[in-house]
């Protein structure tokens, strides 16, 4: 279909982008949702717990921890990057002045802003979850040491939590991408990825643990930070490429 309206790349883009905030909004509500479950469930139970005792004296020890927040917060912007390559979503673009270039530029903008609230709010999450204890616990059962947080280290903990988050998004999005080519890969992605699972066991490969480490394990914040950049462009790229072969509306 020809249109005799001309619109440059990067206002359309910008169009699109303004277009997925309004519209995508409630996906920042269900963000909060999802949050405030990982705190309870966190709150409500210890992610560890260790003890010891003499005589008639016993010491528990309960250590509670942000991650859970942060994992549903992984698996919250990754759905949501997977969702925006369904046809639902995706059709939605074609009502611009558009092709897939903007449209993936657009997408990709949306998964930032995305992984950059996640990233915040998570960050933030653990230290209402400091609070939460400090209040319904007695004050004098937490141990002091490393309970206050420093501005400087919040602000590294967003920032990673923010490029682990674009990573998730990426793969999210990449694997959405690659679903559209044929129906046929909804079964045979899945069962490839079980069928890595069970030979990491069955072999003891650790070939996921390898790459999980990859990305975790790195000390030099400049390689860690390369890595993630690396990655998430290497993923970004193969979905565009990937959605160029869909059909042109």
């Amino acid at each position: 279909m020809m249109s005799l309206a001309e619109i440059s790349l990067g206002k359309a883009v910008k169009q699109q982008y303004g277009f997925k905030i309004r519209a995508y909004g409630n996906l920042f509500v269900s963000l909060m949702a999802v949050q405030l479950i990982a705190l309870l469930f966190t709150a409500g139970g210890a992610t560890g717990m260790s003890g010891m005792g003499w005589d008639n004296i016993y010491i528990e020890i309960r250590y509670y921890s942000g991650t859970m927040i942060f994992v549903f917060t992984a698996l919250w912007i990754a759905v949501n990057s997977f969702m925006l390559t369904l046809p639902l979503f995706r059709n939605i673009d074609f009502s611009f002045v558009t092709n897939r270039i903007s449209s993936n530029l657009a997408n990709i903008g949306f998964m930032i802003t995305a992984a950059v609230a996640g990233g915040g709010t998570a960050a933030l999450g653990s230290i209402l979850l400091r609070n939460i204890l400090y209040y319904l616990t007695e004050s004098g059962s937490l141990i002091g040491a490393n309970f206050m947080v420093a501005p400087g280290e919040l602000f590294i903990g967003v920032v990673v939590g923010m490029l682990y988050l674009l990573l998730f998004s990426a793969a999210g999005y990449f694997v959405g991408a690659l679903l559209q080519l044929h129906r046929s890969l909804y079964v045979l992605v899945p069962a490839l990825l079980l069928g890595v699972l069970l030979y990491d066991a069955a072999y003891e490969s650790a070939l996921m643990l390898r790459l999980i480490g990859f990305f975790s394990l790195e000390l030099s914040p400049l390689l860690f930070v390369l890595k993630i950049a690396g990655a998430v462009l290497l993923l970004w790229t193969g979905a565009g490429l990937i959605s160029n072969r869909a059909e042109i509306r």
